[in-house]
């Protein structure tokens, strides 16, 4: 007995079509020469080393810091170096590598003579304070200068002192040559040079200034040294009393 089984139209997923050979050797071509024509990715970036920067940079600095010590003055460290006062003025004035700093005392009588000193006998100072430098005249001599300092405890104390110190005859606070506190062939004293004198309340500055080099006119060579007298007693500001 035969059964007659229903048929159905075939469905689009039943078969799939063969395409010929050649067809397919042409795809594969295409496909090939698709991929040669695309560029290959860039490599990855290099990732940058911190820690090399940082070493390079460490031995620029080493590099940098030995030559500027190989340039540097080989002056000793010890040694005192004289030191020019830059307030302006007439004269520059340098001070000395034996008295770099002002020297300080308390008893000012026994740094002055004649009247002077017994006025200080009756009326201590408080401090006494004194610094030495040189300077040069237009004409190359060079001119030494004792700046002194006396702080008194009362402005009219230190009035007192300034008027008796103008006077001729009547002593004065001692300069550092003549207190020996520096040594100036052949000069034993600046008091035979140029005075000048500068009350400022209780403190009373006296500067007094000689040069070994004297020329013939007595009066002109007392006038210079006054001239730089005069300019150093600014010097007297940057002592800090």
């Amino acid at each position: 007995m035969t059964q007659n089984l229903p048929r159905f139209p075939p469905r689009p997923t039943d078969t799939a079509p063969l395409y010929p050979a050649d067809e397919l050797m042409k795809l594969q071509s295409i496909m090939d020469n698709r991929q040669g024509q695309l560029s290959p990715p860039p490599p990855p970036p290099q990732r940058k080393s911190w820690v090399g920067k940082a070493l390079a940079l460490v031995g620029v600095a080493v590099v940098s810091g030995f030559v500027w010590w190989v340039l540097q003055p080989s002056n000793p460290v010890d040694q005192p170096v004289s030191q020019p006062q830059k307030t302006a003025g007439e004269f520059e004035f340098t001070t000395v590598p034996e008295l770099p700093d002002p020297v300080k005392d308390s008893d000012c009588a026994a740094h002055a003579t004649s009247q002077t000193q017994a006025f200080f006998k009756t009326t201590p100072c408080l401090q006494l304070t004194r610094a030495f430098y040189t300077a040069k005249l237009p004409d190359g001599r060079t001119v030494y200068s004792s700046v002194s300092v006396v702080k008194m405890k009362t402005a009219d104390e230190a009035r007192q002192l300034r008027e008796l110190t103008q006077k001729d005859g009547t002593g004065n606070v001692k300069d550092l040559v003549l207190d020996k506190a520096i040594s100036v062939p052949p000069l034993t004293t600046l008091a035979n040079g140029g005075y000048a004198s500068e009350q400022r309340d209780e403190l009373v500055v006296i500067v007094e200034s000689d040069s070994p080099t004297r020329g013939a006119d007595a009066l002109a060579h007392n006038k210079d040294m006054k001239r730089v007298s005069n300019d150093a007693i600014r010097l007297a500001s940057s002592f800090g009393n």
